[in-house]
């Protein structure tokens, strides 16, 4: 076995002290039993095999060598231990956003005809520590925001914190008759028609179930057969409403008229 030993110090003498290192620490992780450390390291240190003619001569620098190496392997190992299992103490800062969420409430105005006057209202949230922004443009302490093109815009609220929510909002097109029609809806038909409410298989809270009942509007609210809407006590329309209404019609009772 003693020129096995020899044999494996000879390939692997750079790597001779890392070895006895590990087998300190873990003797699981080598090959040799525990017991060959001291007589490996004593081979180790020898100039060459002993023979009848060539008695065993011990280096005793190269043994001062090995033992160096051996320390600062038990030095380094030490270092990455502790380092390895550092730990950090100091407590992540707190997310002050995590759980903050706005229930956005708005109101809004179409634009209508081909002038930019659309608008939006954010009626919440609302205070003196939020801003509030339309798209990619600045932040502003105003909840309102003016001169509006149809089109989708996002709003976002932000807080003093820095915590934001946002909001989709749709601004729509809409011709002048039917914005005056509209309007007309919104003042008489409610609430039989209106938030929600069904009444004659008719709710008119869309702007397409005004646009598809454009007849009905007329026969009930103009002509008022077979009898007039709204209906008494509710107040009629005036002939200017009427007028209004049926100058929609006429146009072509479309939404861009």
């Amino acid at each position: 076995m003693q020129h096995s030993y020899i044999k494996f110090i000879d390939e692997r003498k750079l790597h001779f002290s890392f070895w006895v290192c590990r087998r300190m620490s873990d003797k699981s992780q080598s090959n040799l039993p525990a017991a060959a450390i001291p007589r490996i390291f004593f081979l180790s240190c020898i100039n060459k095999p002993a023979t009848p003619l060539n008695p065993v001569v011990f280096n005793y620098s190269k043994a001062v060598m090995k033992l160096k190496l051996i320390f600062y392997c038990l030095i380094a190992g030490s270092v990455i231990l502790i380092n390895s299992c550092s730990k950090n103490d100091t407590p992540a800062t707190p997310d002050p956003c995590i759980g903050v969420s706005y229930n956005v409430l708005s109101t809004k105005t179409e634009a209508i005809g081909t002038t930019n006057n659309g608008t939006i209202t954010i009626t919440e949230p609302r205070g003196d520590t939020i801003t509030y922004k339309l798209n990619n443009g600045t932040y502003q302490n105003s909840w309102y925001f003016t001169n509006l093109a149809p089109g989708n815009y996002v709003v976002t609220i932000k807080n003093q914190k820095g915590c934001t929510d946002t909001a989709q909002i749709t601004i729509l097109n809409y011709g002048p008759k039917y914005a005056a029609v509209k309007q007309i809806v919104l003042g008489y038909c409610g609430p039989c028609h209106l938030n929600g409410a069904v009444n004659g298989t008719k709710n008119f809270d869309a702007d397409a179930s005004i646009i598809t009942n454009w007849d009905r509007i007329k026969v009930r609210a103009v002509d008022n057969l077979p009898s007039r809407m709204p209906e008494a006590p509710n107040a009629a329309l005036t002939m200017v409403d009427k007028q209004k209404i049926t100058d929609w019609v006429n146009a072509g009772h479309r939404q861009s008229d």
